[in-house]
């Protein structure tokens, strides 16, 4: 049902999907700010670029303190998982949500408008439970994106003991 070509929707299932819509979006926008802080600190201002674009130079960031030399492994990873993601979020980012009852559960449906106007658009199908996957996942990477700084003890060498070589 519509009214003033606003969707009317009375099912709270679907205004979950709406809500979890709107989380995924958040998300996916505090991963780009984290991203680009990362960028800014090399020098590298690439707002204007496809977040796609950002992700390669990410992975490509070297001169800066917020990656620690010993974390450009886990940078690598963050950056294919990113990559994994991206084509979830340009089809949630540049479709039309549309609900519908499949299987007995309410689903939100996605069409990006790049491929709508083939003879066979490919549709993405979400449940709330994908949603909250794909949210927990993208916030994962925003956590993990900003501790690259850190090295773990692990990691790092030890302190000299005293008494030893170098010892004043």
């Amino acid at each position: 049902m519509e009214h003033d070509g606003i969707p009317q929707h009375r099912d709270l299932n679907a205004v979950e999907l709406y809500l979890l819509r709107s989380d995924f979006l958040d998300a996916c926008a505090n991963l780009e700010a984290a991203v680009c802080r990362i960028l800014r600190s090399c020098g590298d201002a690439r707002s204007t670029e496809p977040f796609g674009h950002r992700v390669q130079a990410f992975r490509k960031a070297e001169k800066t303190n917020l990656i620690a030399k010993a974390n450009f492994g886990q940078r690598d990873q963050i950056a294919d998982a990113i990559a994994e993601l991206l084509p979830v979020r340009a089809d949630i980012v540049h479709s039309a949500m549309k609900i519908s009852l499949l299987d007995g559960q309410t689903t939100a449906l996605f069409t990006n408008a790049r491929t709508a106007s083939d003879d066979y658009p490919v549709v993405r199908l979400l449940k709330a439970q994908d949603f909250r996957e794909l949210i927990r996942r993208v916030a994962n990477l925003t956590a993990r994106t900003g501790t690259l700084g850190r090295v773990s003890p692990a990691s790092s060498p030890p302190p000299p003991s005293p008494g030893g070589a170098g010892d004043p």
